[in-house]
Order: C-alpha cells, then sequence, then structure tokens
C-alpha cells in the first residue's frame, strides 16, 4: 500500500465525467469519515473521459447531497490521469467500463489497484442491489439519483469497515 508521510490511505472513484456518480461517492465518503471522526483516509474523484472538467457536479447530485446535509463545496470535474495511478492506493471504477477505461490506461503495475466498487465493497457482506455497475443516472430523473445514492451509501460503509478491520 502506498501512503504519504502521514500514512493516509487514498482511494478514487472513478465514473464518466466525473459529475454524477464519482463526486457523489466522494462527498459521501468524506462525510461519513468526518461524521465518525475517523483519520488516515482520502477520498478524490475523477471521469474517464475530460467532458466537465472544471465544472460543479450536475446539479441533481448537488440537491441530493444538500438535502441530506454533506458538504459539496471544492467539487470540481476533474480527468483521471497517469499520474493518479501512483497517487493512490485503491481504484474504484464504478462500472465495469470505467474499469477497462483504468485497466487500458495503466501500466501492469497498476494493475492491482483497479477494481470495480461494488464488489471491492462488498468484502464478505450480503449484496443488496440487482447490479454490480452503478448505473449511470445523468439522463435519468431524480430517483435514479436517489438510485446511485444509496449504493453509494451501502459501498461507503462497506470500505470503511473493511479500512477498520485491516488497522
Amino acid at each position: 500500500m502506498i501512503r504519504d508521510q502521514n500514512g493516509t490511505f487514498s482511494a478514487a472513484f472513478v465514473c464518466t465525467g466525473n459529475i454524477c456518480r464519482s463526486p457523489m461517492a466522494e462527498a459521501l465518503a468524506r462525510y461519513i469519515i468526518t461524521k465518525n471522526n475517523i483519520g488516515g483516509l482520502h477520498f478524490t474523484s475523477a471521469g474517464t473521459h475530460g467532458y466537465h472538467v472544471g465544472e460543479r457536479p450536475d446539479p441533481r447530485t448537488l440537491a441530493l447531497l444538500k438535502q441530506r446535509g454533506i458538504e459539496t463545496q471544492g467539487l470540481r470535474a476533474k480527468k483521471f490521469t497517469v499520474r493518479d495511478f501512483e497517487a493512490h492506493d485503491v481504484i474504484l471504477g464504478l462500472d465495469q467500463g470505467h474499469v477497462e477505461s483504468l485497466l487500458a490506461l495503466a501500466s501492469p503495475e497498476y494493475y492491482p489497484k483497479i477494481h470495480l466498487l461494488m464488489p471491492f465493497a462488498q468484502k464478505g457482506r450480503v449484496y443488496p442491489f440487482d447490479s454490480y455497475d452503478v448505473p449511470d443516472p445523468y439522463y435519468g430523473a431524480a430517483q435514479e439519483f436517489e438510485e446511485v445514492y444509496k449504493m453509494l451509501e451501502w459501498a461507503c460503509a462497506s470500505l470503511l469497515q473493511w479500512r477498520a478491520d485491516k488497522t
């Protein structure tokens, strides 16, 4: 595992444009670690494509997070780059297409860092959803964002439990 000078474990959530799913996961994970006073973890997010670089998350993502009291300040879309492989201990694609894009970008030494989020988060827990892919809500209605939130809430809680078990 890579650690910064403070021993912080770093994970990156990756979706397509970094305006719906991955920033929602980043904000939610940060919220959970802050609420529970958990140190030594750093979460970020990025997109496999640069469609929205510099933009704030989708307004529906922002509204859903605000409704739940989750901070969104500082969230800006960025594109995942080769340098990001070195910066993170784990890179979590939100669907299989993201994992494939990350593997295509990575050199072989980084393959072990790349995972599909939901099975990685499952770690022996009963899986309550129909698919391991977190669906893209971008072209959908508010209900699709709610479903994505439920999946990411479960995944973030599972990830934090996994990290707690490893320390």
